[in-house]
């Protein structure tokens, strides 16, 4: 006979478990910095519990191949098995070429208008670096250089709680001041863990392999489910970009030589 796992509850706990650990801390200590270490590690201890080894989950700073590196990022999902990741680290905190990065997540205590800018500002600065491409050799031939357009950096938000005091609240909050659709600190999902979560999560076009719709819709979950929304709708972004871009070494190797 077939037993059942009951996933719901499964990532019920685990999310009742995540609040236990933020309140814990928060309640030994009103430092901001070492509430801040903790809610960070939390995240980083979730997302690496739901998502595939393929994702390497930390705090990372991304650099690209003209020397230029985006702000700290408390979150980020980049790749480790096709990317090299030469540049060492810094405390925690890895130095990732761009081209590696899947998604980044600022983490604030709660979500309200200012902790969106400066989401979207740490966003921003990831998207606006220069994301070379380079085609794959494999056993039947070459695989072309991916246009970088096709493998859109996902941005977002994790939190524990709003800055508003009920759902309604939030929604036109978070309608009212996240980042438009095409601005380049756009948050494609967010989540305030015992509030409500958001997503703009593309489908596939009919017919397209690596095309997605435009402008997705963006959907709220706020019945107690929302990191399980959260969970899959991430899953689903990531499905969609598939692997990251193929790290053009010339362009990198250019500065080993004291001309470059």
């Amino acid at each position: 006979m077939t037993s059942t796992f009951n996933i719901r509850q499964s990532l019920l706990g685990h999310q009742a478990r995540i609040l236990g650990n933020h309140e814990a801390i928060r309640a030994m200590t009103n430092h901001g910095t070492t509430v801040g270490d903790q809610s960070e590690q939390d995240w980083v201890a979730i997302l690496r519990n739901f998502l595939p080894e393929r994702y390497e989950v930390g705090p990372i700073i991304a650099v690209d191949s003209n020397g230029a590196q985006s702000e700290q990022i408390d979150v980020a999902l980049f790749d480790r098995q096709y990317s090299p990741l030469w540049f060492g680290h810094q405390a925690a905190t890895r130095f990732v070429p761009v081209e590696a990065v899947y998604g980044v997540f600022e983490v604030k205590p709660h979500i309200d208008k200012e902790y969106i800018e400066y989401a979207a500002k740490k966003v921003r600065s990831v998207r606006a670096l220069h994301r070379t491409s380079a085609p794959i050799i494999h056993a039947g031939g070459k695989f072309r250089a991916l246009d970088p357009e096709d493998r859109p950096i996902i941005g977002g938000l994790l939190a524990t709680t709003t800055g508003w005091s009920t759902h309604e609240g939030a929604i036109k909050g978070l309608d009212a001041y996240l980042p438009a659709y095409g601005d380049p600190g756009f948050l494609d999902l967010g989540i305030a863990l015992d509030t409500i979560s958001f997503d703009h999560t593309p489908n596939p076009v009919e017919g397209e392999e690596t095309s997605t719709a435009e402008n997705p819709p963006r959907e709220y979950r706020h019945d107690g489910n929302q990191l399980i929304h959260f969970a899959a709708r991430l899953f689903r972004m990531l499905q969609l970009t598939g692997t990251v871009l193929a790290v053009d070494m010339t362009a990198y190797e250019r500065h080993i030589s004291p001309e470059g």
